[in-house]
């Protein structure tokens, strides 16, 4: 969706490029030179006018309504910019688009009725002064909308619609080996474009379902309290996301955090999210004790039916998981 975006020219930009088209326009020989001036400064407005608008439009179309963005997506960028700003930036690109259009059938329309060759130049002469003065004055629009095309374009890009599996936990618990363990491909890797976390996604199929799962280092791995508040509206843009959270507790110690720390994760994700929320315990192959239900091992891959059952019946809508 955001890479259909187009580059967005800057006002210069445009006006060159509008001018410069119709600078090549020059009619054949005609026994009247009034018709042959008239015809040929009729064609250069028109060539401006639609040089101008196609690019315009053409951002209006290709910029994403608000309105029409998922909730991830909306969240996202009004972290990174200021949504109100951003519909206000299109609807002023649109206006100056159908003012253009009104401007040039004025003048179009003044010319066909004149036959004073000083008069046609005049008018043309203002013309482009008034076309001018349109352009400029979306300047700043053009360039914040240029910056949120830079930024949209890193976006994550997350399949909305789909069966969605997020895994949470503390550092070193074994996130990164169980999306790598469920997923069949290489997981891709989408950086936010506001911070230096990235999210991981990986696909596969349960049952009849086809499911993302997602892994995000750096965001769901410690409290709230101790997050900035890029990382705190990540997971409000995270909140948007319909789905499910694997939550890995690891009981060997080897992680470098207690049980108890890995307890107030929990509360803390079971807060914030108020999804369906799978408790699994990692790396049983290093502790001798069974504490949760679902208990796995990458190592040697125990336990990972159970876990998959687990999530296909949560796919079905036949078990709520306590949490």
């Amino acid at each position: 969706m955001f890479n259909k975006i187009p580059t967005v020219l800057r006002t210069q930009e445009i006006i060159d490029k509008a001018f410069s088209k119709a600078a090549k326009i020059e009619e054949p020989y005609h026994p009247d030179i009034s018709d042959k001036i008239r015809k040929e400064l009729i064609d250069k407005i028109s060539t401006i006018e639609s040089t101008a608008c196609s690019h315009l439009d053409r951002l209006v179309k290709k910029f994403p309504s608000s309105e029409k963005l998922h909730p991830f997506y909306y969240g996202l960028l009004d972290l990174m910019f200021d949504v109100d700003k951003y519909k206000l930036s299109l609807g002023k690109i649109q206006w100056t688009s159908e003012r253009i259009v009104t401007l040039s059938t004025d003048y179009i329309r003044r010319l066909k009725s004149e036959k004073d060759k000083k008069i046609m130049n005049s008018w043309m002469k203002q013309y482009y002064g008034r076309f001018s003065s349109l352009i400029k004055n979306i300047s700043a629009d053009l360039e914040f909308l240029s910056s949120c095309r830079d930024y949209m374009r890193k976006i994550p890009e997350i399949e909305t619609g789909m069966e969605t599996f997020i895994i949470a936990g503390m550092p070193n618990v074994g996130k990164s080996s169980l999306l790598g363990m469920l997923t069949t491909s290489q997981p891709k890797v989408a950086p936010y474009p506001f911070t230096t976390q990235s999210i991981h996604i990986g696909y596969t199929d349960i049952g009849y379902y086809r499911i993302q799962i997602i892994d995000t280092p750096g965001i769901l791995d410690r409290k709230m309290s101790d997050r900035n508040e890029m990382e705190k509206k990540a997971i409000l843009a995270l909140q948007k996301i319909e789905g499910s959270i694997i939550f890995l507790l690891d009981y060997s110690g080897s992680s470098g955090y207690s049980v108890e720390q890995q307890e107030n994760l929990y509360e803390e994700v079971k807060k914030f999210f108020r999804k369906k929320i799978i408790r699994v315990q990692s790396k049983t192959d290093l502790s001798p004790e069974r504490v949760e239900r679902i208990c796995i091992s990458i190592n040697d891959k125990s336990g990972m039916n159970d876990l998959v059952s687990e999530m296909e019946n949560i796919l079905r809508g036949s078990l709520v998981p306590a949490g």
